[in-house]
Formats: C-alpha cells, sequence, structure tokens
C-alpha cells in the first residue's frame, strides 16, 4: 500500500535531511515523500532536491504557512494513506507499517494515530519499533482526550486520503495556533479514531514551536471556539458534548493563567466564568485561589515549573 508523507518545510536546513532518513528507514518500503518547501530561506530546498531517492519530491511554492503547505501536499498526494511530519521530527522505523496495518484492519470510516515521544535528540531505542504492536478503535475520541489530554500529535496522525481530498480545507490557513487539532477535530466528529499506544515518532522539544512548550493563551484560540459552537449544537444526549466542552473548559483556564500572569485579573475571572460552564477541575480551583490573591508571579512559577517537568 503507497503512503504518502507530507512534510512542511520552512527554514529547516539543519534537521531535514534526518527527518528525509527516518521515512526512508522504514519497514513499510512502499511510500512516497511529498516535501513542500514553503519559501525557505535556507539551503534545505537545495539538500532535498539532492537526494537521489526517486520518492522524494519537493513542491517550492512562496510563503504561506505551514497549513498552505500540508494542504498543498495533500492536494499532490498519490497514497492511499496519507501521514503528516515536521522538517525537524523524526519516525521510529514500525511506524508507516503500524499505520498501514490499522488501516487494513479499519479501511472504512476511521482516522488513525500512534502515541509519540517528546524528545531533544534522535536515539536510538527511545521508540517502539514492534511492527506487530497493539492497537484498538476507541469507545469516544473526546471522552478519551478529556481523560488523558493530547495524547497524538500531527506526526503521529494518518487518514486515508480520499478522506482529505474530500473536505475543501483540511488545515484551515488563517488560522496561527491549532490549525492542526482543528483538523483532526473536525475528523473526530465523523470518524472513528484508531489508536496505537506505541510510541512510534518523535516530536522535537529544542526547536521553536515545540508541542511540549507552554504555548501563548492570551486569546482563546479559534480550534476551540470552533469546537465549542459545534459542541453546543450536538444533542445533550450525545456523550461527545460533555467531553468536548470539557476540552474547551480546560482552554478557558489556559486563558485565564495568561491573564493573569499579564495582570489582567478581570480578564481571569471572566475567562474562568466562561470555563465554569463546563467544567469546573482543580486545575480550575487553583487558578480561582490564584486569582482571588492576586499571584501572578506565584502562577508564573508554576507554569515555569511544570514546562521543566514535561522535559525532565
Amino acid at each position: 500500500m503507497l503512503c504518502t508523507v507530507i512534510i512542511p518545510l520552512y527554514n529547516k536546513e539543519k534537521y531535514i535531511v534526518s527527518a528525509i532518513n527516518s521515512v526512508i528507514a522504514q519497514s513499510h518500503q512502499d511510500f512516497e515523500i511529498v516535501v513542500v518547501d514553503d519559501g525557505s530561506r535556507d539551503g534545505g530546498a537545495a539538500l532535498v532536491e539532492a537526494m537521489a531517492d526517486p520518492r522524494v519530491r519537493l513542491i517550492r511554492q512562496a510563503n504561506g504557512g505551514v497549513s498552505r503547505a500540508r494542504n498543498a501536499g495533500i492536494a499532490a498526494a498519490r497514497g492511499e494513506l496519507v501521514c503528516f511530519l515536521d522538517a525537524d521530527d523524526w519516525y521510529g522505523v514500525a511506524f508507516l507499517e503500524v499505520m498501514v496495518n490499522m488501516y487494513r484492519q479499519y479501511p472504512e470510516g476511521s482516522f488513525f494515530s500512534s502515541s509519540f515521544l517528546c524528545m531533544e535528540e534522535a536515539v536510538d531505542g527511545q521508540l517502539d519499533t514492534d511492527v506487530d504492536a497493539n492497537f484498538f478503535a476507541l469507545d469516544n475520541f473526546y471522552e478519551y482526550q478529556a481523560a488523558h489530554g493530547v495524547f497524538y500529535c500531527t506526526n503521529s496522525i494518518a487518514v486515508p486520503r480520499s478522506t482529505l481530498q474530500a473536505m475543501p480545507q483540511c488545515f484551515p490557513e488563517d488560522d496561527h495556533f491549532g490549525e492542526d487539532q482543528d483538523l483532526w477535530f473536525r475528523l473526530a466528529d465523523r470518524l472513528q479514531f484508531i489508536f496505537c499506544p506505541a510510541k512510534l515518532v518523535a516530536y522535537r522539544m529544542d526547536v521553536a514551536g515545540s508541542l511540549c512548550a507552554v504555548h501563548d493563551m492570551r486569546t482563546m484560540p479559534q480550534v476551540y471556539s470552533r469546537l465549542e459552537q459545534r459542541a453546543l449544537r450536538w444533542s445533550a444526549s450525545d456523550r461527545s458534548r460533555r467531553a468536548a466542552l470539557r476540552i474547551v473548559a480546560y482552554a478557558y483556564v489556559g486563558v485565564a493563567r495568561y491573564a493573569l500572569q499579564d495582570g489582567r485579573r478581570a480578564d481571569a475571572f471572566t475567562a474562568l466564568r466562561l470555563a465554569a460552564r463546563y467544567a469546573v477541575s482543580m486545575r480550575w480551583l487553583a487558578t480561582l485561589l490564584m486569582c482571588a490573591i492576586g499571584n501572578g508571579a506565584l502562577l508564573k512559577r508554576w507554569e515555569l515549573w511544570r514546562e521543566q517537568r514535561m522535559r525532565d
């Protein structure tokens, strides 16, 4: 089965060859790699052009952002299954084979993911290599995410090409935060999510924009606003509704914490009030306490400690 691996490239000369080589090293060898150079100003695109493997294709476009680059890759894809890889990250050797195994068992109405590791450098033995890794269909995507947090990343996702190419726009090109999460939410609204808990891909932590870094949440990202709007239209008996709104509530708490760090206590209280419509958690209560005493500095120290814990 032909897999298409889409790699958006923007000023990642230092990493792009390593990312491509992690695909070339896959146990499943029926693949193509579509690198979309998004107006890079370094020599990354030239390194891709110099690669001798005919399975590697380079598309050049003016700088338009990662979503536009990924959408261009989807439009050019020929594989039955489409996967994504950021130019500074890498696959473990079993990733594509496990995705193909999942797709063959669940060929209709599904999309797929493994788990992932946040790492600073590629280290042999850190990623799982079992091509027969177990996987299962999640009973409820939103309930699982509400309970476990984000348990996948863009690098770990695979989607049938026919599903993606039937959508009017996959990655929203006007968003600058959560544009990938927006697509996974929209797919989860109508498709079954098949999950492999093995850690088959890596996300590099020491590069600007890392998933594992604390994101700027000074305003509510559109991905969560759109999820909120959709979930409120779902039936009250829909199990996904309550879970999706818990995810939205968690995002409102993030907005409240940034407001408190900036000294905007009134905005923090407003965000907490909006969150409380859907869920009250220990994180919500802790943030409310910090708002009440007006201690944004204490919250900032807490967030720095939490980020260091994630890195350790």
